[in-house]
């Protein structure tokens, strides 16, 4: 027998017992929960009807300690009340609201009214046996439930928005980060964000625009499986993500679009180990061997991807973690984007995904020990997190879908059946969650919300039961450690009340994992949000986080392909500013050349033009200057002789007849004082010119002085000093000139 007909086995047998206890006898007409046995005959009770009881203080078991008194028998026209008797008895699932006034007993002459019979849809759903169609039964109607029973049908108790604010430590955006954001996004391909979530039920797939450090999110839509779109039907999960990508634009592939992507059919591990402080290939050899080491699936051919964390204060080893990944499935996702010539950037696990959420969206929260809890359609896994680092992991067999399969039954409604089909289960599972308020009815079939707790509370207690074994199992592996929160995400978080009731059965705080707490994400004023499908969506929040891709289990060749885009980036930008620059600074340097060589012609032309003396003269003039810039030379120099043997040809051209050069001396430049520095401002070659000038006193001077104005015209001396006087005899004028030389 399965193991959700031997858990509804037993509630029928415990049911049955309370009604003995009650009755006298042993009854097998039918039990609390509604549920019908094929053997079980559709006869009137014959017990006498009974009261309805207080209820009694809520029970953590499905058996109360103690059994009400029963109380005083009342005259009734039918024996449905029984169902509320034990309804009673057994209490409620869930922890009792705040304040919660307790329930009004009824008055001693009160009628206990029977159930009505459910109309309109209620009525198409019933399955009535034979029996009751053949032997109807006479019930009075009872009065028509009042709007506010009506309203709290349609609109049940869903997911608190509070769950999801933005923490209010979170800083306002600023200008000039978000211009280095804006940077990094084009840099690396992440200007536009779609990431992906396939699942056996669906394909999630969550857009957004990346605004500096936020995220603006487009659209949140669901595919669900099968998939009908005109009048085809889509019913593998490949050619639904297919279609969902033929639906994209073509162009998506040039705008810097980050596709990521988690898969349930995608074959993933996640190990975390402490490893020895060691190096280089050894520790190569551990992460490998470690990785291969009772994977789930053939470790043939498989990607390996790992992260290192710092270890504890004092402590030598580290933890690493591990992912591992089957290359087949990971490389056919691959190569179904690539034909339609989109990049899968990356692709994780789901409990790398929730620990780096948890880490960047509560960093004031990285101290003590917390547990996530991701329940997915078909498994839930447990992540263990101490000080902010991932600690232990562990899958467990149970999903949404023992919830579902729990609520699809066959119940009772007053005297008719009810089938639960596929699409009511799901309907209520998502409307109504872990009902607490057991006492109302669903309006469309009259359904009481009590069953429905009843049907999910075996499915509630599993799940706590192992929930609190990894708890135990976790704190005997690390010592003095106690889980202090326990984070819920995933499609089970979505379902309504469940946060509290594991608050209650945990007997620890228990909240959502808000993806949204640091404001990496924006919706606009049109998008109406349904916060009931962000635990939904929180793989893909998380997918679209930066710091999720840590662990990529694509090939290493893809890989490589993303880790240096930014360098290929890098050098089209350079590219692109550079080229302009070298284009414009080359034609300039053509320009100027063609100037430069337009000016050298003319020059030569001048040149040609001038007298062989006349060349001479300007050969001389740049070596002069040549000798001037570069002094210091050896009195052998050649250039040094030479320039003097050019120099003595131009003193010699300017003196006239009447005056006559007796010593011509050529004095290095040296300092005042012996042995001190000569600086360079002071290095001056200069020429010692003596001789005499042949003319009468009243001219001599002016004779000389019409001589030392023809060398100063000469612009080849920086100074001429004048010494001398008349001889003797007066006709001579003796004079000695300290000529400076260099260009003035």
């Amino acid at each position: 027998m399965p193991a959700d007909e031997k858990d509804s086995a037993a509630t029928n047998r415990l049911l049955d017992l309370l009604r003995s206890q009650q009755t006298g006898k042993s009854t097998t007409e039918g039990n609390a929960s509604g549920t019908v046995d094929a053997n079980t005959s559709q006869d009137k009770p014959d017990a006498p009807p009974k009261k309805k009881a207080t209820s009694p203080s809520v029970s953590s078991s499905i058996v109360p300690e103690s059994i009400v008194d029963e109380v005083p028998e009342v005259e009734e026209k039918s024996a449905s009340s029984s169902s509320d008797e034990i309804r009673a008895k057994l209490g409620k699932l869930t922890a009792k609201k705040a304040k919660t006034p307790p329930p009004e007993e009824p008055a001693k002459d009160e009628v206990i009214e029977p159930e009505p019979v459910p109309q309109g849809v209620a009525a198409d759903l019933m399955d009535t046996p034979e029996k009751m169609e053949a032997e109807p039964q006479e019930e009075p109607e009872k009065a028509t439930p009042s709007d506010a029973d009506i309203d709290l049908g349609e609109k049940p108790q869903l997911i608190d928005p509070t769950y999801f604010q933005t923490h209010q430590d979170v800083p306002q955006p600023n200008k000039v980060i978000d211009l280095l954001y804006e940077f990094s996004n084009w840099a690396f391909g992440v200007r536009k964000k779609i990431t992906f979530q396939c699942t056996t039920e669906s394909i999630r797939v969550l857009k957004s625009v990346s605004a500096g450090n936020r995220n603006i999110v487009e659209s949140m839509d669901v595919y669900p499986l099968p998939y009908e779109i005109d009048d085809k039907k889509i019913t593998h999960r490949d050619d639904l993500l297919a279609h969902i990508l033929d639906t994209f634009d073509a162009k998506l592939w040039k705008k810097d679009t980050m596709f990521r992507m988690y898969s349930s059919f995608i074959e993933t591990h996640t190990k975390i180990f402490k490893a020895p402080p060691v190096k280089g290939k050894e520790i190569a050899d551990l992460i490998t061997w470690t990785a291969k080491k009772n994977l789930p699936f053939s470790s043939d051919n498989i990607n390996i991807d790992h992260m290192v964390l710092d270890s504890e204060k004092g402590e030598l080893k580290k933890n690493i973690i591990i992912g591992v990944g089957n290359n087949e499935t990971i490389t056919f996702m691959s190569d179904l984007f690539k034909k339609r010539k989109f990049d899968l950037q990356n692709v994780t696990t789901v409990p790398f995904i929730d620990w780096e959420t948890y880490k960047h969206c509560y960093p004031d929260r990285l101290r003590g020990c917390i547990a996530i809890v991701h329940m997915n359609q078909n498994d839930t896994t447990i992540t263990m997190v101490k000080s902010g680092r991932m600690e232990f992991t562990r899958e467990m067999a149970v999903g949404v879908k023992d919830y579902h399969k729990a609520l699809i039954q066959r119940v009772m409604v007053g005297n008719d059946a009810v089938n639960i089909t596929d699409e009511m289960a799901t309907d209520y599972l998502m409307r109504y969650g872990i009902p607490v308020d057991t006492e109302q009815d669903i309006p469309e079939t009259g359904i009481s919300l009590y069953k429905i707790h009843i049907f999910l509370r075996p499915i509630v207690e599993r799940m706590t039961s192992e929930i609190n074994r990894s708890l135990d199992y976790f704190k005997k592996q690390v010592a003095d450690v106690e889980c202090q929160e326990i984070y819920l995400t995933g499609p089970g978080a979505a379902i309504p009340n469940l946060v509290e009731v594991f608050a209650t059965q945990l007997e620890r705080t228990t909240e959502h994992l808000n993806p949204l707490r640091q404001g990496d994400f924006e919706f606009s004023d049109q998008f109406e949000l349904d916060h009931q499908l962000i635990p939904i969506f929180a793989t893909n929040f998380g997918l679209a986080l930066k710091s999720s891709a840590g662990i990529n289990l694509l090939p290493p060749a893809r890989k490589q392909h993303f880790q240096y885009k930014v360098f290929n980036k890098l050098s089209i930008f350079l590219t692109v500013i550079l080229l302009p620059i070298y284009l414009l600074l080359g034609y300039f340097s053509y320009m100027e050349e063609s100037v430069l060589e337009e000016s050298v012609d003319n020059m030569n032309r001048q040149w040609q033009k001038l007298s062989e003396q006349s060349q001479e003269y300007f050969i001389m003039l740049d070596d002069l200057e040549f000798l001037g810039h570069y002094w210091g030379f050896l009195e052998n120099d050649d250039i040094n002789s030479e320039n003097q043997i050019k120099l003595l040809k131009l003193i010699s051209s300017e003196i006239p007849d009447n005056i006559k050069v007796t010593s011509l001396v050529f004095r290095p430049a040296s300092s005042k004082e012996a042995g001190s520095v000569i600086k360079q401002a002071a290095h001056v070659d200069r020429i010692a010119l003596s001789g005499i000038v042949n003319a009468h006193a009243g001219i001599a001077d002016i004779q000389l002085t019409n001589f030392i104005m023809r060398l100063e015209s000469l612009n080849m001396f920086t100074s001429i000093d004048r010494e001398g006087s008349p001889s003797s005899d007066d006709s001579r004028l003796l004079f000695t000139l300290k000529i400076g030389i260099g260009v003035n």
